[in-house]
This record gives C-alpha cells, sequence and structure tokens, in this order.
C-alpha cells in the first residue's frame, strides 16, 4: 500500500512521530500528503513542545491565522541561528516573563519588544564588535528594558539588588541603543581600549551605579568593583568552563555568560531563593538569598538574625 492511500489517523501518527521538519518535507510530496501534513492539530503539538506556544503567535507575541503559520514565522525569524539555541533562549525568556507576569507586573511592563537582525547589526558596526550568538537571540526577544534616568522606574530593573547602609543597587537591562552610547562612554571616561571588545549590557538606575561589561570576544560577563574607575577592577560573573562556542554556528552548545547569567536568575526567581524587597510603596528584586544553603537564620536572646554570603 502505497503512503498515500493510508488512513488520515495512520498519516497523522507518522506526520507526529516524524517531527516539525520532516513533516513539513512530507507535505512536498503530493497533494494527498500535502493536506495531512498541513493538519493543524499536528502543528499544535510541534509549537507546544519545541517552542511552549499555548496560542498561535509569533516570537513578538504578535497573533497568527494558525499554529503552522506561527512555527513557520518562528523559523523564518530565526534561520540564521541554531534551532536549539533559540529554543533555549525562548526557555530562558518564558521563565523570567512568566515569574514577573505573577509576581512582579509592574516590572514586566518595562520589557522592550525584540530588535531586528538590523539592529543587531548596526551595533556590531558602530562598536566595532561582533555580538556572541546567544546575546544575538536574546535581544532579538528583547530589547532590555525601558527605564531612564533615576525616575520613579528605578526600582523596576529585571536584575535587581540589594540596600544596606548607604547602599542601594538596583540593576536593569540596556536596550541596543543604551548599549552603544554607555558602551561609548565608557571607553572614553575609563581610558579602556576598544580593542578588549567589551560592551555594556546593564547598569543600575541608582546613585550607587553599578555597570556589568560583556566581553564579546570570549563571551564573559564581568561586573565593575569599587575600584572600576581607578583602576578598570572587574570579576566574572560565571566560571569560564562553562561558556562555549559563542560565535560558532554549527555547534550544539552555544552558551555565553549573557544566557548562563539569565537562566540563573530566572532558576533562583522560580525557585524562591530570591524574591520581592518592599520599601514604603516601591518593589525589587532583592538579590539578597532567602532560602538555605545561601542564607542562615538563627534566633539568638529572642532576635532572629539572618545571615548571607554577597559579594557587592
Amino acid at each position: 500500500m502505497a503512503l498515500e492511500e493510508m488512513g488520515e489517523l495512520v498519516l497523522h501518527e507518522i506526520g507526529s512521530k516524524l517531527g516539525s521538519k520532516d513533516a513539513a518535507v512530507l507535505g512536498c510530496v503530493n497533494k494527498r500528503l500535502r493536506v495531512s501534513a498541513s493538519d493543524e492539530s499536528l502543528w499544535i503539538n510541534f509549537c507546544s513542545q519545541e517552542l511552549n506556544l499555548s496560542v498561535p503567535e509569533d516570537h513578538l507575541g504578535n497573533p497568527t491565522p494558525s499554529f503552522k503559520v506561527a512555527y513557520q514565522k518562528w523559523r523564518e525569524a530565526f534561520n540564521m541561528y541554531p534551532w536549539p539555541l533559540v529554543q533555549r533562549v525562548n526557555k530562558c525568556w518564558g521563565s523570567l516573563k512568566s515569574w514577573t507576569a505573577t509576581n512582579f507586573p509592574e516590572a514586566l511592563t518595562t520589557l522592550r519588544k525584540g530588535v531586528s537582525e538590523a539592529e543587531i547589526k548596526e551595533v556590531e558596526e558602530k562598536l566595532g564588535v561582533k555580538l556572541p550568538l546567544p546575546t544575538k537571540v536574546l535581544y532579538r526577544f528583547c530589547d532590555g528594558q525601558a527605564i531612564t534616568g533615576r525616575d520613579s522606574r528605578s526600582a523596576l530593573g529585571l536584575i535587581g539588588g540589594y540596600s544596606f547602609y548607604d547602599h542601594l543597587v538596583n540593576v536593569y537591562l540596556l536596550p541596543l541603543s543604551e548599549v552603544i552610547t554607555r558602551t561609548k562612554d565608557f571607553v572614553r571616561h575609563l581610558g579602556f581600549s576598544s580593542r578588549n571588545k567589551y560592551i555594556v549590557v546593564a547598569v543600575s538606575s541608582t546613585y550607587r551605579e553599578k555597570l556589568f561589561f560583556l566581553n564579546c570576544m570570549n563571551g564573559q560577563l564581568y561586573v565593575g568593583t569599587r575600584n572600576l574607575s581607578s583602576d578598570g577592577e572587574m570579576i566574572p560573573c560565571v566560571s569560564f568552563p562553562l561558556i562555549s562556542s559563542v560565535h560558532d554556528t554549527k555547534s550544539c552548545e552555544q552558551q555565553d555568560a549573557m544566557l548562563l547569567w539569565l537562566e540563573e536568575h530566572g532558576r533562583r526567581l522560580n525557585n524562591g531563593i530570591i524574591g520581592l524587597r518592599v520599601e514604603g510603596k516601591h518593589r525589587s528584586i532583592n538579590l539578597f538569598p532567602e532560602t538555605s544553603p545561601l542564607c542562615s537564620i538563627a534566633i539568638t536572646n529572642g532576635i532572629k538574625v539572618t545571615t548571607v554570603h554577597f559579594s557587592i
């Protein structure tokens, strides 16, 4: 019996077992198989399994006529990147946005829509860098946060911060337009050579400024210390052995420090290791751990004492 002569249920089962790519190829064989491979239920499953989609929409949240069209738009939008990396970044942002929507909706409104490939190329040309692949995909999904200056939104940084004594830090992700201006200021004022290929990707919106730098050559993320302005001191945010294939499109394991950093941040938020701090009318993400083993709680003479190990 020829394949096209089989019943619809059999063809549907075959299509689901083949996976999205082979199902699309199957639909190119003839009209009968094209109809079967276009069945919406197939693409509902593919979109759910690969992209965690429950409604048909593109990567920017725009609605599409069907799940098959949605899947096609996702593939077309990211055809220059390894598909497993796209899925991983989508999962990372999904985790962060899901937690924020439930627990910190006022910060969710600051997240900007993703940028185009043309905008990424513009940044690379203006700064003379080649962005790591994971960072490119991160910005394709979300162009940082719309937070300007020390206004009423300054506590809405997605990365969050801490407060004690005279230290008040709240870090937000920069949109690419600010990455350009902040990086140029950084190179000019701190005397760093542009050949070092550092770009500024996140800053504190409070008076106690904290700067985060991405090394576009090796994919490491650094945070400036109190000695940054005097001697350029920075410390890495991620263990170097974890970073791999930041510019290799053929690898299956592209991960720079930016992606690893955001994934770990999302994990800590969703697991309750860190949470929200309320001060007056403002809420913000508190980076002080709230659960063991990163946090210790003891009661001495009726006084509850909480201790954490934290680098500032």
